[in-house]
């Protein structure tokens, strides 16, 4: 997405416009930007209320899931009705190029927190859970996702702090060959940054596609449950997004610092600028189907660990114990009682002398 009107190079409003009523969007560029600002604001605002109602109402979904995404398209949202403001504002010469340049840097950092948001929620959050789902190791894949989307987002944040400082440069009318050579070497540390980040992105967003689909594909209870094909779809979108970034970042910096190509490239690049907005928008509407999904925010580590309910109702049941013996406990009454002398036919013998046993041995009579 960012940065998209100028592509980090180049402004697309119009200074030279008298007034809005004669001479307003009279550029091409002005009236493409404008149609897909306002075009997937609508397309934003619509997916915003989707997932409030989803995430929030219906209570479903992770908490920590619910907020990224919640914040990762409002201010996609808030962005595509800040474009398309001052890009009005602009035509109309209501605001000047000094202003309009800066005011644009607001929505290129904009930019740079909703899409890392939203890489991280589809890299680490939804491939740790569907990992923990299939009885995988979510723990490391936590940690190698986690370090794709953290390299993307600081080698992002980097490029648009490169941007800030070309679009202060641009500001400055000196001619002078230090000037040129600082804003020369600006553009490649930028242009440099911002290919990084699409490569990281693109690498990222390979692995995840593997990774959200292959635990799935390991589940025999989920290969055919709608959790499985709307993590396809997520898998096949979030690749298409990172290679529309990518492309999108070469085809700006030929277009804006390589004036050879400006006509050649000039439909790519609109292009590219439409299908980097839809399949960011895209790519968050399959996230959030598949984070308020019940199979993806019920579901335990495994449907296959048989449950010990019949053994605890069998426990449960009172266990019938065999009356005590009688012979035992008037053993244990008159333990300490002395035996009373019992008649004998035979003179008393001490080897024939057995010890007691209540199951064989005739019981002593009680004594009184």
């Amino acid at each position: 997405m960012a940065p998209r009107r100028s592509g980090g190079g180049g402004i697309f409003i119009s200074s030279s416009s008298a007034s809005c009523s004669s001479s307003a969007f009279i550029a091409t560029s002005s009236k493409i930007y404008l149609g897909y600002f306002a075009t997937f604001f609508i397309i934003d605002s619509a997916l915003l209320w989707i997932a409030s109602r989803l995430l929030f109402k219906l209570q479903r979904g992770r908490p920590l899931l619910r907020w990224l995404l919640i914040l990762s398209i409002i201010l996609t949202v808030f962005d595509h009705a800040w474009d398309v403001l001052f890009l009005v504002l602009g035509e109309c010469s209501i605001t000047g190029v000094d202003l309009s340049v800066k005011l644009a840097l607001v929505s290129s950092f904009l930019d740079v927190v909703a899409i890392s948001l939203l890489v991280g929620v589809v890299m680490v959050s939804l491939c740790k859970r569907l990992h923990h789902i299939a009885n995988m190791a979510p723990r490391l894949i936590a940690i190698l996702h986690g370090l794709w989307a953290a390299g993307f987002a600081c080698f992002y944040f980097i490029a648009m702090c490169l941007y800030a400082a070309i679009t202060t440069k641009q500001l400055d009318f000196s001619s002078s060959y230090g000037r040129r050579k600082a804003l020369a070497s600006l553009v490649m540390g930028w242009n440099g940054m911002m290919t990084l980040a699409g490569v990281v992105l693109l690498l990222g967003m390979l692995s995840t596609a593997f990774n959200l689909v292959g635990p799935l594909s390991r589940c025999r209870h989920q290969k055919s449950s709608s959790l499985s094909i709307i993590v396809s779809f997520l898998a096949l979108s979030s690749v298409c997004f990172g290679a529309s970034f990518l492309a999108h970042q070469i085809l700006v910096y030929r277009m804006f610092w390589k004036t050879t190509s400006v006509i050649d490239a000039r439909d790519g690049y609109y292009a590219l600028v439409f299908l980097n907005l839809f399949f960011y928008s895209s790519t968050f509407l399959f996230a959030l189907l598949v984070t308020v999904s019940p199979a993806f925010s019920d579901n335990e580590p495994s449907n296959d660990v048989h449950h010990p309910v019949p053994q605890q109702l069998a426990y449960a049941l009172p266990v019938q114990q065999n009356p005590p013996d009688p012979h035992i406990l008037l053993m244990q009454q008159n333990a300490q009682q002395p035996y009373p002398p019992v008649g004998m036919t035979q003179p008393y013998q001490p080897t024939q002398q057995h010890p007691y046993h209540p199951h064989h041995n005739t019981p002593p009579a009680p004594y009184y």
